[in-house]
């Protein structure tokens, strides 16, 4: 039997399983339709869903492919001009994989 933490077990999946926050899942949720993303910045106490919305966002978009399409860096871990320098600028360069032209890169704690 394999244990998984119980939070990632019950993670909603989709944009539909989300409960709450209907009009920013509706408006969310078209900008991914139509592949017009700008650039987002979600705010709010903890436990509301941000990392998880960010998460739906890139699966819906990439599908299969969103591990290699996606970078998340913890901005109170990794923090400083090498990680931009290394880690983003290296990412950022190489094309993505399927027919989205753009990747995603996720900021979690950016406030750190």
């Amino acid at each position: 039997m394999v244990s998984e933490i119980w939070t990632e077990k019950y993670r909603p999946k989709k944009f539909s399983e989300v409960v709450g926050q209907e009009d920013i899942i509706k408006r969310i949720s078209s900008l991914t339709n139509s592949l017009n993303i700008p650039h987002l910045l979600l705010a709010g106490p903890a436990g509301t869903g941000k990392s998880t919305l960010a998460l739906i966002v890139v699966k819906e978009i990439f599908g299969e492919n969103w591990k290699e399409n996606y970078l998340e860096l913890n901005a109170s871990d990794e923090r400083g001009i090498n990680v931009v320098r290394e880690k983003v600028k290296s990412f950022a360069r190489t094309k993505s994989i399927g027919n989205v032209p753009f990747k995603i890169i996720f900021l979690d704690e950016a406030d750190a």
